[in-house]
C-alpha cells in the first residue's frame, strides 16, 4: 500500500484522532501490513521525510495536510509544492469553512472541518480502494 503522512504545521497533535481511525481502516481492510504511517509536526520536517522517501523511489500513497484553523502562506504555497511535486500520490487537505477554496486548480481534494469518522471512512474509501492513483495523475 504505501506511505501515509500526516502533516499538521500549524497545530501540532490534531492528526492524533485521524492517524487512530485511518488505522482502524487500513487493518479492517487488511491494508495495514504494508503500510508505514509517519506525523510531521513542520514542514521542515514532511519535507525532509518526503525527499528521503522519494529519493528511495517510494512515493506515498497518501498525505493528509491540516491547515488547522488559519490556514497560513507557507501552509498553502508548501501544499501546492506537494500537489506539483508528487501528483502520482493523494493529497487530502483539511481546511476550515472559513477557507476559499481555489476553484481554478484541478485535482484538490479539500475536506472542511469538523470532520466525522464516516466522513473519513468514505475519503479513504475513495482514495485508497475506488481511485488509488489521483485521477490528474501523470503515472
Amino acid at each position: 500500500m504505501g506511505h501515509i503522512f500526516f502533516i499538521a504545521p500549524s497545530s501540532p497533535g490534531s492528526l492524533d484522532r485521524l492517524s487512530q481511525w485511518t488505522l482502524r481502516w487500513l487493518l479492517e481492510n487488511d491494508m495495514a501490513e504494508d503500510s508505514t504511517m509517519y506525523t510531521c509536526n513542520t514542514i521542515e520536517e514532511a519535507a525532509n521525510i518526503l525527499e528521503t522517501a522519494l529519493i528511495t523511489g517510494d512515493s506515498p500513497a497518501l498525505i493528509i495536510f491540516d491547515h488547522a484553523d488559519r490556514p497560513t502562506d507557507m501552509n498553502i504555497a508548501f501544499s501546492r509544492r506537494l500537489r506539483n511535486s508528487i501528483p502520482e500520490s493523494w493529497i487530502v487537505e483539511i481546511v476550515p469553512d472559513t477557507m476559499p477554496i481555489e476553484k481554478e486548480e484541478d485535482g484538490l481534494y479539500w475536506i472542511r472541518r469538523p470532520l466525522t469518522e464516516d466522513e473519513w471512512r468514505e475519503t479513504l474509501d475513495q482514495v485508497l480502494r475506488k481511485t488509488p492513483t489521483p485521477q490528474w495523475a501523470n503515472s
